[in-house]
């Protein structure tokens, strides 16, 4: 209210009012022609369209998920299913494999989280046509289905190419470090996995040794109350069945690799063994001939041939080889004894994977793609390797395969990878043109240890030269992809165990991108 005797003065900024002077104080009244009242805000029952599929814009991602599913061929998801025998329906399997996808576009990769939105999301509600599977559901289709669903990736590859996208003249490989579901903290040596899988077995048996406590000579139908048969005690002899059977695993994985080291210490020392003892001959040899040619001075005994230098060092190569090759087939050669083999108990395939150029470590897998140049994924894997020098060559051969079976017979021209995949092997492997870098110091080319495709590659790699010029456009498209996978999805942890689950969640991702892309070309907001 204004008291008598103030006369109002408006304060103008254009066409609009900003406040009015009265007397000392100024009185904020918004823009000119402002609402008499506010809307009413009522939460009254409402009708909503009875077409779902009017709950959403025509333009939106969800909706172009449902669209592109329906498009492929599921009849392998749907073979999963056993139908005709007795209890509820099941969810339609083409309608799981929409959410699932949609709901991994959407950073959303817990099946907790994708069943709360199906609660509170009007996206996810058209797409389950208001069903609300629950998590256990979500959780089983993914897992049952991993391997089908990774079979539509040709599939919605297929549907890009058909778009005009995925360009194939330059194809870009790379791999990230993914982590697992587990820990470095439950990485232990085989000593420790073993005493780790006895104390289990003595821990599950002391439930019936606390049984017999309790009940002594009688029948045990009273069990007391922290044994009584509940979920409790379920809960606690299943964590320590889990366990056992991670455990166990772990314990293989450690033999099935100290078993590889062996044979590859006893290979590496039986080729040097060998080569020492042609080098002994060799040097025994030499020196048979040498007597023969030179007569021995007189006054002055000839050195017999076993105590000559040369034959002596050779000799002692050759002793010291066959010792190393004993320990070696015992288990005690240079790698067995050096490296420190463990295993995770949590995800026995999982490996410690170096990050941040080795100044850190992550518990995961490898996760690999080939690139086109428009940013489509046309082959994805996951590894246990943490190097990628052995992986050049699968990748390049599933980007061959790809490009061949789902683009149409498409033929990739040139392939561009970055120091960790320069190999000999993979310069001279047959298949596209490539192009890899040879790192920031790459070795002499007068050096006798540097092959020749090496010092090719570092020609070609000059700076200045063509080759240079189209090597730099490995970075903005595979490493866009990664950014994209991390950053934009929110993907830095893999949600299953083992690396067959891995794998198949890898591939979904991969899919889940390229839908991604296509939703882009055909210009659908992806918000």
């Amino acid at each position: 209210m204004i008291s008598p005797g103030f006369e109002p003065v408006a304060f103008w900024w254009g066409w609009r009012v900003v406040g009015v002077a009265c007397g000392g104080g100024v009185l904020c009244v918004g823009e000119l022609g402002v609402a008499r009242d506010f809307k009413a805000v009522d939460r009254s029952p409402m009708l909503l369209p009875p077409d779902l599929l009017e709950w959403l814009p025509a333009n939106h991602l969800a909706l172009f998920y449902v669209d592109a599913v329906a498009s492929l061929d599921t009849s392998a998801v749907v073979s999963c299913y056993e139908l005709g025998g007795v209890g509820r329906q099941a969810y339609d399997p083409q309608m799981l494999t929409t959410l699932l996808m949609y709901a991994y576009s959407q950073g959303v990769m817990s099946s907790r989280k994708i069943e709360q939105r199906c609660h509170t999301d009007v996206a996810f509600r058209v797409i389950c046509a208001n069903n609300i599977p629950d998590h256990c559901t979500i959780s089983r289709f993914r897992s049952r289905c991993g391997d089908q669903l990774s079979g539509l990736f040709g599939a919605v590859l297929g549907l890009c190419h058909q778009a005009g996208m995925v360009k194939v003249g330059v194809v870009s490989i790379d791999g990230t470090k993914i982590a697992a579901q587990a820990s470095l903290q439950r990485n232990y040596s085989q000593e420790h996995l073993r005493r780790l899988a006895a104390e289990l077995v003595d821990q599950a048996g002391h439930v019936d040794d606390d049984e017999d406590d309790q009940f002594g000579d009688s029948c045990g139908d009273e069990l007391p109350q922290q044994l009584r048969a509940g979920p409790d005690r379920v809960a606690r002899l299943r964590g320590l069945r889990d366990r056992m059977t991670r455990v166990n695993a772990a314990v293989d994985q450690v033999e099935t690799r100290l078993a590889q080291v062996i044979d590859e210490d006893v290979d590496t020392v039986s080729r040097k063994l060998q080569a020492a003892r042609r080098r002994q001959g060799w040097c025994v040899n030499r020196v048979v001939v040498r007597h023969a040619q030179s007569p021995a001075k007189q006054g002055r005994p000839r050195i017999p041939v076993e105590d000559h230098a040369q034959v002596r060092q050779a000799t002692q190569r050759v002793d010291d080889l066959e010792h190393q090759l004993d320990l070696a087939r015992g288990g005690q050669g240079k790698n067995a004894s050096v490296k420190r083999l463990v295993a995770n108990t949590s995800d026995p395939d999982s490996k410690p994977m170096p990050i941040m150029g080795g100044k850190a470590f992550v518990q995961g897998y490898n996760g690999q793609v080939a690139v086109s140049a428009d940013h489509v994924i046309i082959a994805a894997d996951v590894c246990q390797t943490p190097n990628d020098q052995s992986l050049f060559v699968p990748m390049m051969n599933q980007a061959v395969e790809s490009a061949n079976d789902h683009l149409g017979g498409a033929q990739i021209e040139m392939i561009l990878a970055d120091a960790g995949y320069c190999t000999e092997n993979a310069l001279s492997a047959p298949g596209p043109y490539r192009l890899i870098a040879t790192g920031r110091n790459p070795a002499k080319p007068k050096s006798p240890r540097t092959s020749t495709a090496v010092v090719a590659m570092v020609e070609k790699l000059q700076p200045g030269t063509p080759h240079r010029e189209i090597y730099k456009q490995r970075a903005c498209t595979v490493e866009t992809v990664f950014a994209h996978l991390k950053h934009t999805l929110g993907f830095t942890r893999f949600t299953r165990r083992g690396l067959s689950a891995a794998r198949n969640e890898w591939i979904l991702l991969a899919m889940v991108f390229n839908l991604r892309r296509l939703a882009v070309h055909n210009g659908i907001p992806l918000q």
